[in-house]
């Protein structure tokens, strides 16, 4: 569409009305404000401004598209209380979907923009068959229904990494999550191990709504991160009815052989390893 770009040394009012509802986003602001003609005349530069501004902002889809400097807000026209034209700039409807969902990641080692594209929930939507029995339950989590958790089998990695953020970009609508990459993760705790800090990536796990791990088995695997780590978030999280989804390319069967570090720990394997098929009972 043609911008609307009005630049007048000679000014024809008459042509500033016509070319400002020739605009569509012109005439929108003029029917809602309901602007008589002697008023687009009287404010044919803020309506321009207006216009110009907001050019953008027609065809938009959502957040990643903005390309205001002022990213998720757009400028805005209103009566005063005298009924005379005043500007203002606001949020735009993609802002507030964005941000709730932003704020709705309680911690993650992923790239927060990518949870947050929409294009992720299209990918979900054209692929749902790949989460098997996973999916009926993502229904119930979307609707804030009680789901201990799930294990997904997926060996193709960025198949799967575009199911979990098509996952995340559903479920954060409505709950706070953590979605992580568990190699990652284990670097966190560790450097907030050495820092003696409180824990609190590690309590943060425990308490939040819907914890995402991805990559089991990729992770170099020691008694610490299989006991101590994975093995207490999961048993913590188990108790506390906290929904829990689980990731990897490897199969259960697969990581039970993965996790056996020395001929002495079969009960611990056993034991991860139950955890992890009562999640996704």
């Amino acid at each position: 569409m043609e911008k609307v770009n009005l630049n007048y040394n000679n000014i024809n009012y008459d042509e500033i009305v016509l070319k400002i509802k020739s605009s569509k986003i012109g005439k929108e602001i003029i029917e809602d404000l309901e602007l008589t003609d002697e008023e687009i005349k009287n404010n044919y530069e803020l309506l321009n401004n207006y216009i110009k501004l907001n050019s953008s902002c027609e065809n938009c889809r959502n957040m990643n598209y903005c390309d205001h400097s002022t990213k998720g807000h757009r400028y805005g026209l209103k009566r005063d209380f005298d009924g005379d034209l005043t500007d203002y700039f606001t949020i735009c409807k993609h802002y507030q979907k964005y941000y709730q969902k932003k704020k709705n990641i309680v911690f993650t080692t992923f790239n927060e923009e990518e949870l947050l594209d929409s294009s992720q929930k299209t990918f979900l939507r054209d692929n749902y068959n790949l989460l098997g029995n996973f999916f009926e339950k993502l229904v119930k989590i979307s609707e804030n229904q009680p789901v201990t958790g799930a294990f997904i089998h997926l060996p193709d990695t960025k198949i799967r990494l575009k199911l979990i953020k098509g996952i995340a970009y559903t479920l954060l609508t409505t709950r706070k999550m953590a979605i992580v990459k568990f190699s990652d993760l284990l670097q966190v705790i560790k450097s907030e191990f050495k820092l003696k800090s409180d824990e609190t990536t590690f309590n943060e796990l425990l308490d939040c709504e819907i914890l995402v791990i991805d990559g089991l088995g990729n992770e170099s695997i020691t008694n610490w991160s299989r006991d101590e780590i994975l093995l207490s978030i999961l048993d913590n999280r188990i108790q506390l009815d906290k929904t829990t989804i689980l990731c990897s390319e490897y199969s259960i069967e697969q990581l039970k052989k993965i996790y056996k570090i020395g001929y002495s720990d079969a009960i611990k394997v056993e034991q991860l390893i139950g955890k992890i098929k009562e999640l996704n009972n």
